[in-house]
C-alpha cells in the first residue's frame, strides 16, 4: 500500500510519514503542494491521497476538485485542523472518501487516519490488508 501525504508544513509531513510507516506499516510520499501531488500522481501509482484543507495557493477541497475533474481515481482523505462541518460537507460532496481531524493526541489521530487509510483501500480491493 502507498500513500501520497500533501501538506504545506514539512514538519507536519515527516511526523505524518513516522506515524505511517512506523506505528502502522504504512509506506508514503510526501509533497508540500497540489501542484507537486499533481505530478507524483502522474508519475507514480498511489491508493491513497491524504491532504491537508489550509495550504496555499490550492486549497485542499480545491485540490480534490482537480482530482476528480481530472477523471483520477484515487481514494482521497482530506486529514485537516479546521473541524468545520462545512468544509466536511464541501470534502463530501466533491467526492473525498474520508475527513479525518488533526487534533489532540497524535497517536489516536494517526490511528484514526490508518484506520480510515485501511478501510477505503480494503473496500476498493479484492484483497483485504490487515493492520
Amino acid at each position: 500500500m502507498k500513500v501520497l501525504l500533501v501538506d504545506d508544513d514539512p514538519v507536519f509531513l515527516e511526523l505524518s510519514k513516522t506515524f505511517l510507516e512506523v506505528f502502522h506499516d504504512i509506506n508514503s510520499d510526501t509533497v508540500e503542494s497540489a501542484g507537486k501531488a499533481l505530478e507524483k500522481l502522474d508519475e507514480r501509482s498511489y491508493d491513497v491521497v491524504v491532504s491537508d484543507y489550509d495550504m496555499p495557493c490550492v486549497d485542499g477541497i480545491s485540490f480534490l476538485k482537480i482530482i476528480r475533474d481530472k477523471k483520477i481515481d484515487i481514494p482521497f482523505i482530506l486529514f485537516t485542523g479546521v473541524g468545520k462541518e462545512e468544509i466536511m460537507s464541501q470534502a463530501i460532496e466533491n467526492g473525498a472518501d474520508s475527513f479525518v481531524q488533526k487534533r489532540g493526541d497524535p497517536k489516536a489521530q494517526y490511528s484514526e487516519l490508518s484506520q480510515q487509510i485501511c478501510k477505503i483501500v480494503n473496500n476498493r480491493s479484492d484483497v483485504k490488508i490487515i493492520n
